[in-house]
């Protein structure tokens, strides 16, 4: 509040707004054309002031300003009445272009992903340049069959390869759209389930154990060293094992935990045979190790047929073993009619360069992106944040060279 002589104020005062606003400026010391002020102060108390002068003010702009980001021009500083907000993402992101293409990727990836009120969404890339081709809000034959039937046969018949994980329902609905098309499966999910199933037959043998033994932490302690190409296993430097209260190197541990185990010892032969023929692309030793165990799970098979039909239900000890053993089912599953050309595809080293990594990691982004919003239940806006999200580029700083003069 500013101390002023109210009776000489007034005095000074003329029945003109232009002169009103000219002596306001004046005696209040305010230089802003914009700030108008042509209206009669009047004194009122005011708090704890018994008296304060009040000078009614507008403040006008030359032309009416408009949004930096926009460019609407319905803005009001300060103001409390309703103003138009235009949708960024409604205007940046269109579906047209994703609805239907004038032509199909020759390399596909398909998979699924978690998008709206927890709802399982069909998802198709570009497996070459990583680019979104559809997104689905279901992942039902009907609704694939029905975006890629938009496109003629001609243009479904240039696909030449599907990358899919092991769901054979998609496999299924590949080569009934895709007539000239190889499917592979991708070689992560692979290793990955057949990794899961030694892990639950290690952990089988370790229950067998009492927990404090040594036999127990060998099992218990040391898992991810099963995992490990024996080949690159530490085989010269001993270290102190806490748990197992003495120096042993990582191939130590491997093989005396598996000299405990016959049938362990046995998977895990199998698991790094399928490991090495994957990664190195070698089709052929992968063939040979999957039509081997195929050959005698056959074998197994005729022989509890015989010994049911014999002796009943009872399995003698070693049948029982191999039937209680967690890594038969995945090979069973890899090594199908169905399925075998497709795992085979996975090593050959013409298409080793395709995966369902990129997928994954735009899936990653997808689980993220719902966690951010807190879940968003219309399909139609999330997957205009996605197609936001994914065309997203940062700009690049421009990185200052120092020259350094000698």
């Amino acid at each position: 509040m500013h101390k002023i002589n109210f009776e000489n104020y007034y005095n000074t005062l003329s029945s003109h707004q232009d002169e009103i606003n000219q002596i306001n400026h004046l005696y209040l010391n305010i230089t802003s054309k914009e700030l108008i002020m042509d209206e009669m102060p009047h004194v009122e108390p005011y708090k704890k002031f018994d008296r304060a002068l009040f000078v009614p003010a507008k403040l006008k702009f030359p032309q009416r300003p408009t949004c930096i980001f926009c460019g609407s021009k319905a803005v009001e500083y300060h103001g409390y009445t309703p103003s138009t907000v235009v949708n960024v993402l409604n205007e940046s992101v269109t579906l047209s272009s994703f609805t239907l293409h004038d032509s199909l990727p020759e390399h596909l990836c398909f998979d699924e992903v978690r998008t709206n009120d927890n709802q399982l969404s069909f998802i198709c890339i570009d497996a070459v340049k990583h680019t979104l081709v559809a997104l689905l809000p279901g992942k039902s034959s009907y609704n694939i069959g029905k975006f890629f039937n938009g496109f003629s046969l001609a243009q479904r018949a240039r696909v030449k390869t599907v990358t899919t994980d092991l769901n054979a329902y998609y496999s299924s609905v590949a080569e009934r759209l895709f007539p000239n098309t190889e499917i592979i499966i991708d070689r992560f999910h692979i290793i990955k389930m057949v990794n899961q199933a030694f892990n639950h037959e290690r952990v089988k043998k370790m229950k067998l154990f009492a927990k404090p033994s040594v036999e127990y932490n060998l099992f218990k302690c040391h898992w991810r060293l099963f995992l490990l190409d024996p080949a690159k296993l530490n085989n010269e430097h001993p270290r102190y094992r806490r748990q197992l209260k003495c120096s042993m190197t990582d191939a130590q541990i491997v093989s005396e935990a598996l000299e405990l185990s016959e049938e362990l010892l046995l998977s895990h032969n199998v698991i790094h045979k399928l490991h090495r023929a994957i990664i190195c692309n070698d089709v052929l030793t992968l063939a040979r190790c999957l039509r081997a165990f195929k050959q005698s799970f056959k074998h197994v098979s005729v022989q509890k047929a015989q010994w049911t039909k014999k002796h009943g239900g009872a399995y003698p000890k070693n049948i029982k073993n191999i039937d209680n053993n967690h890594l038969i089912q995945p090979l069973n599953t890899l090594t199908t009619d169905k399925n075998l050309a497709h795992v085979l595809n996975a090593a050959n080293p013409k298409f080793a360069k395709y995966s369902n990594g990129p997928i994954e990691g735009i899936n990653r982004k997808i689980k993220l992106l719902r966690r951010l919003s807190f879940g968003m239940p219309n399909f139609t806006n999330m997957k205009k944040r996605i197609i936001l999200w994914l065309n997203f580029k940062p700009k690049k700083k421009n990185s200052k060279k120092i020259a350094l003069i000698s």
